[in-house]
């Protein structure tokens, strides 16, 4: 959704071309996801020894080893066309035009048994593209929330919460597989709330200027494609699920942030992008 709703003030503030649009795109991903591939996936196993150029292509270019990076490149595309209507309304048909395809493979081709939609395969993009679209529209309407009450919008934030860990909850005990994509649509509450208690005083004049808290908030907004590369390694280490709860999830963050930052670094370097150029700033400007 912050996808979204970034590109679209952006935007506002600066019209492209798709092409070179586009390429500022690839400049932001790419460079962090070949180093990632490069160290994570071939260098350990000295997998490049029985490549065939298609699997270069396959690791390096698209798909990749990671869905969402495959999902989005084709997502800015249609985005891209939605958002140069200029017209917001726009975004709210994409969503609806998607909930078709969404009911009919729900109904046909998923897994209803078990917590299935959140799987491998295609038809969760339907909804994390849905997602995007939510964060245009609430851009492009340029939603301020100005009227924000902390703690009833918090409330409302934490029953959406709850509900949906609930159902993650009963489907994982096999009971109401069949509604299993209420998980998907309480998102959508779920988001909505939480980018508006995000924007409440609370968080934008407090929060955000404390020294270590809005530090912290802003080193995680600056290295989330990092995150997102590097998890699934440190996840999959065999130690760390000996490790007692709460400290296992300790003993994760700390390399993965470690990891993160240093590629986040290195790529930068490599593309000679300014480091200080954070989240955070592109924001304010």
């Amino acid at each position: 959704m912050l996808s979204g709703y970034g590109i679209v003030l952006s935007e506002q503030h600066q019209t492209r071309t798709f092409f070179l649009w586009y390429r500022r795109r690839i400049a932001r991903i790419y460079p962090s996801l070949i180093l990632a591939v490069l160290f994570l996936f071939i260098l350990p196993g000295a997998a490049w020894r029985h490549w065939s150029a298609g699997d270069y292509v396959q690791y390096f270019i698209w798909p990749t080893p990671y869905w969402f990076i495959s999902a989005l490149m084709i997502f800015y595309v249609v985005f891209f066309i939605l958002m140069k209507q200029r017209r917001p309304e726009f975004f709210l048909i994409g969503i609806g035009v998607l909930a078709i395809p969404y009911l009919f493979f729900y109904v046909t081709t998923v897994d209803l048994s078990r917590y299935s939609i959140e799987g491998p395969g295609y038809f969760k993009w339907v909804f994390y593209l849905q997602v995007m679209f939510l964060g245009g529209y609430m851009a492009s309407k340029r939603i301020r929330f100005i009227k924000t009450n902390l703690v009833r919008d918090g409330l409302a934030l934490l029953g959406c919460i709850a509900g949906y860990y609930g159902i993650l909850l009963l489907v994982s005990r096999g009971y109401g597989g069949q509604f299993q994509a209420a998980t998907h649509l309480l998102m959508f509450p779920i988001l909505f709330l939480f980018l508006k208690v995000s924007s409440s005083e609370f968080v934008t004049n407090r929060l955000m200027t404390a020294k270590y808290a809005g530090a912290t908030i802003s080193l995680v907004a600056t290295l989330t494609l990092e995150i997102y590369l590097v998890h699934p390694s440190v996840y999959n280490q065999p130690a760390l699920s000996n490790i007692l709860f709460p400290f296992n999830i300790i003993v994760f963050w700390i390399p993965v942030i470690i990891l993160s930052f240093t590629l986040n670094r290195v790529s930068r370097l490599v593309t000679r992008r300014n480091p200080t150029e954070t989240l955070a700033h592109r924001q304010q400007k």
